[in-house]
């Protein structure tokens, strides 16, 4: 016991001495909540700006028109003459939708014909999209009911109220669990920071490991004891500031922007925890292949983004092709980003036992192979260094 102690007190000096590691380990993930904290702050996105080219300018086509303008969604910036004009809006990007009521709307639609208006969005950015054609289908819907009813009311003498319930007696009542306002900050922001926690843990450990190794190649190993007891030090001291830099990023998280924590912290800090050790054992499997720390660097920086996308957190794994699922398993953030979500938002998660069983999984096999290649590599390393003195 003596022995660790003195092995984590050395490799505690060392990281002092090497401020990047700590640097890694709490300044990403902060760095990350920071500035996509600040890019989420409106949290939904609203009146996108639209184009409207109304070719009848009626009392009829304008009362659609000013239902489009109280739409929370979309704002009229721009009304044009002609529908070229309208497609150049579109290509110019002074609007990302564009809405055209056609010359023979209200007479249509007064006949009891049906009328259609055309509704062009800019697909480049499908999130502005998917939000405006979906308002456009509601207030058409509401536009339509109204209208009927109103012309009903007028031919019968009937409640205009009751009859517009009687054309549309089936409504649809939303009601979103765990997300409400389906705000963007809620969705994004943990995984976000989930992934910069991942890549500092690698950074770091990384640098740790690949340390030792460049040390050793140019004589200046002060290290004499077993090298697994090195690599516990290692693990101890790194365990114990992740662990630290996570409950920074918690409390960033619910007291900073507000993203409530409905499970119990406990089983926050127990997932973060398996966690953790499956990042730092992939960590010291990735250095022991790539000992030189540029190499490391060079390889591991290409990882986060892979491993973003296939862990599921913005498309579902089970629309990805199988090969691409098996790949996902092999990485830790696939196991923890969707699990945080849930437990900061939901309080809880059917996946977590499976959660757990996968880190042990991907802990014993990283784990063994990286400390199995760290001892080798130091053995080899001394014996070179001895042989040049």
């Amino acid at each position: 016991m003596k022995d660790l102690l003195l092995a984590i007190r050395r490799e505690f000096l060392t990281a002092l001495h090497d401020p990047r590691r700590l640097v890694f380990l709490f300044g990403a993930a902060v760095a990350y909540l920071i500035v996509f904290g600040l890019l989420y702050v409106p949290n939904i996105v609203k009146d996108v700006p639209c184009v409207v080219y109304d070719a009848e300018d009626s009392h009829f086509s304008r009362e659609l028109v000013r239902d489009i303008e109280s739409s929370d969604s979309m704002r009229a910036v721009l009304f044009v003459d002609s529908e070229e004009d309208m497609r150049e809006a579109l290509r110019q990007k002074q609007a990302y939708a564009a809405i055209e009521i056609p010359a023979d709307f209200s007479r249509k639609v007064k006949t009891g014909q049906s009328a259609e208006v055309l509704y062009m969005a800019n697909g480049a950015n499908i999130i502005l999209t998917n939000i405006t054609s979906s308002a456009m289908q509601d207030i058409l819907a509401d536009f339509s009911d109204r209208f009927a009813a109103e012309r009903t009311a007028l031919r019968t003498g009937g409640d205009e109220e009751l009859l517009q319930h009687m054309i549309s007696p089936v409504h649809a009542h939303l009601r979103v669990l765990y997300n409400t306002t389906q705000g963007y900050m809620f969705f994004f922001l943990l995984g976000l920071a989930m992934v910069a926690f991942q890549q500092g843990i690698l950074f770091a450990v990384g640098a740790a490991i690949c340390g030792e190794y460049e040390q050793l190649r140019a004589g200046e190993g002060d290290w004499q004891g077993p090298s697994w007891l090195l690599l516990i030090a290692k693990l101890a001291l790194y365990f114990a500031l992740a662990m630290l830099s996570y409950l920074l990023v918690t409390v960033l998280v619910q007291y900073v922007f507000a993203i409530p924590l409905k499970a119990p912290l406990g089983t926050l800090l127990g997932l973060a925890a398996a966690f953790i050790v499956a990042a730092m054992s992939f960590g010291i499997f990735a250095s022991a292949i790539f000992p030189c720390e540029m190499e490391f660097v060079r390889a591991i920086i290409m990882y986060p983004v892979p491993a973003f996308i296939l862990s599921g957190y913005t498309w579902p794994q089970e629309s990805m092709p199988i090969w691409l699922q098996m790949v996902a398993e092999a990485f830790p953030l696939s196991w923890f980003s969707n699990t945080v979500r849930e437990l900061f938002l939901a309080g809880h998660s059917p996946r977590l036992a499976g959660d757990y069983q996968a880190f042990a999984v991907l802990t014993a096999v990283f784990l063994s192979l990286g400390a199995m290649l760290f001892c080798w590599r130091m053995r080899r390393y001394r014996r070179a260094a001895d042989a040049e003195r």
